[in-house]
């Protein structure tokens, strides 16, 4: 049951942690751009866990819940968005829709429901988590860019999940978008030509990134209830990692108070449901989407 809540979010650290954040990864592109081999190799997997807490504060702006000040909020999400990268009203948009879907037939990627093809399915499953959901997210500047109404193309739009997520962000969004989307491509290509970057290898950073994120972005969900509200769980994990992803594996606590920002989630935690461990939940996962009885209880 969703509580009314009026707390201040901690937007002075937020701000510390996002500059630490924005420093450390421009830093790790220029040691990445001095390296190569199998040292680059260690060094991309090691710098992708970057992009975990990146995302997490981005996720507080989408919510409004960065800084008090919704100016601040705002530019906050647009600058670590653009590190993700895409375009913040494009992502905020995406990301609300996903509080109005949660677990309906949109977002039930781990289920091979009925009349699913289930090598399709599995297909697509293993595409989205092994890097392709971040990738979606540049891939889809270029129509928003260029030609946003692709995005309501037959193919988009035949696609359940994907037309779910286009279709949720408002068209008169769209000239933000485009103005975001080219802040993007401003942004990075100024990084490489500034700090005499290698093109590749800052590549090479960023899908690394978006694998590693990609990879961890539904385990909160799989396997929970089918209920828009309650349909993700709190997962246990090591203190160190809770602090470093910022609480966000406390995602049943975000979905029922979703105004609640990230350092007290703790203190929402729902008695009445279980825990599973992060890392199990991880592993259990990969073992891909299955044939499930779906039943909508909470």
């Amino acid at each position: 049951m969703r509580i009314e809540t009026n707390i201040e979010p901690p937007g002075t650290l937020n701000l510390f942690l996002s500059s630490v954040i924005v420093a450390g990864w421009m830093g790790g592109q220029i040691i990445a751009s001095s390296i190569s081999g199998w040292t680059l190799v260690a060094f991309g997997v090691a710098f992708s866990f970057l992009t975990l807490p990146l995302y997490s504060l981005m996720h507080e702006c989408e919510h409004n819940i960065f800084h008090k000040n919704k100016w601040i909020n705002d530019i906050a999400g647009t600058i670590l968005s653009a590190f993700f990268p895409g375009p913040f009203s494009f992502l905020r948009g995406c990301h609300l829709g996903h509080h109005r879907r949660n677990r309906t037939e949109a977002e039930m990627f781990e289920i091979i429901q009925p009349g699913d093809s289930a090598w399709k399915k599995t297909g697509f499953f293993y595409f989205m988590y092994l890097g392709g959901f971040w990738l979606s997210v540049p891939v889809s500047m270029i129509p928003l860019l260029l030609w946003p109404a692709l995005l309501k193309s037959r193919m988009i739009q035949n696609t359940v999940s994907a037309s779910a997520m286009v279709n949720g962000v408002p068209r008169h969004f769209y000239l933000r978008i485009r103005l975001e989307c080219v802040f993007v491509l401003v942004v990075h290509l100024a990084l490489i030509w500034s700090l005499n970057l290698n093109p590749s290898t800052y590549l090479l950073i960023l899908v690394a990134g978006g694998i590693n994120w990609s990879s961890q972005q539904y385990i909160q969900h799989a396997g929970s209830p089918l209920d828009v509200i309650h349909g993700a769980h709190n997962l246990k994990a090591s203190r160190p990692y809770q602090k470093w992803i910022l609480n966000f594996n406390w995602h049943l606590a975000h979905h029922q108070h979703p105004q609640v920002p990230w350092n007290m989630l703790p203190k929402f935690h729902d008695p009445s449901r279980d825990r599973p461990p992060y890392l199990v939940s991880f592993l259990k996962f990969w073992k891909g989407p299955r044939r499930l009885e779906i039943r909508r209880d909470a």
